[in-house]
């Protein structure tokens, strides 16, 4: 198993790189050759592309990496990432009244954050590993602070959603089809 220090340097690598904001949004192929972490394919995701095709886009594109590596008799492919600007908000449930959250739920289902003058803009970068760990890394536009996590347990991940699913679900085929490793029972 790739050090998990690897993954958290590309995702600190990732979220540093990005300097313009209102730019593509970008799923990559990761792949290790045994001393190093490169990109195989770079998908720039447009704006018209909605979110919830995401996990479909990602399928494909590590479906064609997977055939690839295939053909080359490879095994190099290890991780996917997402890197993504969105608008959010804070939300706490046990202090907000019926009324504020009746908005921010219809606000999230809407998808209008953005028009909230609560909303914050943030960058983030998410990964998985052929073995579901999951690396989230964070950047705000008004303030510039950075966070990340490392998340070992895909079972008691506390992030989920679309975004999380496909990652996952492009990982555990992987793990199957190059590396010969079980699948999953099911996705957590």
């Amino acid at each position: 198993m790739i050090d998990r220090a690897v993954f958290a340097d590309e995702v600190a690598r990732q979220r540093d790189a990005h300097t313009v904001w209102d730019s593509l949004h970008e799923f990559r192929t990761l792949h290790w050759d045994g001393e190093q972490l490169t990109t195989g394919t770079l998908a720039a995701i447009v704006p018209s592309v909605p979110p919830n095709a995401y996990p479909a886009l990602m399928t494909d594109v590590a479906r064609g990496e997977i055939l690839k590596q295939q053909e080359k008799r490879e095994n190099t492919l290890h991780a996917f990432s997402l890197r993504f600007e969105a608008h959010a908000v804070m939300h706490d449930p046990d202090t907000a009244t019926p009324e504020e959250s009746a908005q921010y739920l219809r606000d999230r289902l809407e998808r209008r954050f953005q028009q909230r003058e609560d909303a914050v803009e943030i960058l983030g970068v998410y990964l998985v590993d052929i073995h579901g760990r999951l690396w989230a890394g964070s950047k705000r536009r008004d303030t510039g602070k950075v966070e990340q996590h490392y998340y070992p347990d895909p079972a008691r991940c506390p992030i989920g959603g679309g975004f999380i699913h496909g990652l996952r679900a492009a990982g555990v085929v992987t793990r199957a089809t190059l590396h010969g490793l079980p699948m999953p029972s099911r996705l957590p």
